[in-house]
């Protein structure tokens, strides 16, 4: 049965956590209902939806309402029962930190043409950003400890607020700093399904050696000579680089923590993520803790940031070490 596959992919994968994490409740709550259900993101699209910040910084989707579990994504998640089989048309999606992203491209006479990957944008965009970070710690004093926050996850795959860099403010970005906007992907016309196969999701190697010369996605650099992380490996890919500097990172964010509230321990698959030295869930947090946990979060949580646009990584954990006090000299930032 070695080549037998018993379950569907992504999307499908009905029986996965993504569909069933309502099962006990009945319902996928609106909230999540827009990615998590077969019929979340038709109704999105129909109504309008936007995804907004409020004053607390909380999150919210409007324009869909709670949906029944199902079993993984259908046909017409995407592909427009009216207008079979087109997809559904999307110009512009609405992003957590109040920005409009999209990879439409204009007319003739102006005019945003809709682009099929605007639909992955849609869910792959995120929970959380800049501005609800901000929101949240506002009028905090930076270090200090305070029970009434609570850590804020980006969610699971985010690439594209990755992808589009500072036009999403995706991760937490530091005032006074610059960063880089779209990938160069993005620029040259390439959009998710270039990269990724929309129904099993996989990676198009093939299509990165044609650029790049190798299918090994980790040992792709974008061409430039620049150690970023300092460790004096030139030769490695961009995963070597932002690999690097999140383990420097989670250095810092212990260093910082075991002076400012105790022991802090990460496990990426278990929630919330970060946990003291009680095994429960982290609850020290400053306002300058959180928004590095934030970044490293992020990094763990799209695991293809480094290809998505890894420079752009490569400037918020940086950015992250050098706000916690970490000595940044050796590193290069983009």
């Amino acid at each position: 049965m070695s080549k037998f596959t018993r379950n569907d992919a992504g999307h499908f994968a009905g029986n996965t956590e993504p569909f069933r994490h309502w099962d006990a409740e009945g319902e996928v709550s609106y909230s999540c209902a827009k990615c998590h259900s077969a019929d979340g993101l038709p109704e999105f699209i129909k109504n309008g939806g936007t995804v907004a910040v409020t004053g607390s910084g909380s999150v919210v989707t409007a324009g869909v309402g709670a949906m029944e579990p199902g079993n993984g994504f259908k046909c017409a998640t995407c592909h427009n029962e009216s207008d079979w089989p087109n997809r559904y048309a999307v110009t512009s999606v609405p992003f957590p930190s109040g920005a409009n992203v999209t990879f439409s491209k204009k007319d003739a006479e102006g005019k945003l043409i809709p682009d099929d990957a605007n639909l992955c944008l849609e869910c792959h965009q995120g929970r959380e950003s800049t501005a609800s970070v901000n929101n949240a710690l506002k009028g905090k004093d930076l270090d200090t400890v305070d029970a009434n926050i609570r850590f804020k996850n980006i969610h699971y795959f985010a690439a594209g607020a990755t992808l589009f860099g500072n036009d999403a403010k995706g991760a937490y970005q530091y005032d006074g700093k610059e960063y880089l906007g779209k990938h160069a992907h993005v620029e040259n016309g390439f959009t998710c399904k270039s990269c990724h196969d929309v129904h099993a999701l996989g990676v198009k190697t093939e299509t990165c050696a044609t650029c790049h010369g190798t299918e090994d996605v980790e040992a792709i650099r974008y061409g430039d000579p620049v150690d970023y992380d300092g460790d004096g490996d030139m030769a490695e890919g961009m995963y070597g680089e932002v690999d690097t500097l999140r383990a420097a990172l989670f250095a810092e964010i212990q260093k910082y923590a075991a002076a400012n509230g105790g022991a802090i321990e990460y496990k990426a698959g278990a929630y919330p993520y970060f946990f003291g030295a009680d095994g429960k869930g982290y609850a020290t947090w400053t306002p300058r803790l959180l928004k590095a946990a934030f970044n490293y979060q992020y990094s763990q949580k799209d695991p293809g940031a480094f290809a998505h646009n890894g420079k752009y990584v490569i400037q918020f954990l940086i950015d992250s070490i050098e706000d916690l006090g970490g000595d940044v000299s050796k590193f290069t930032r983009p």
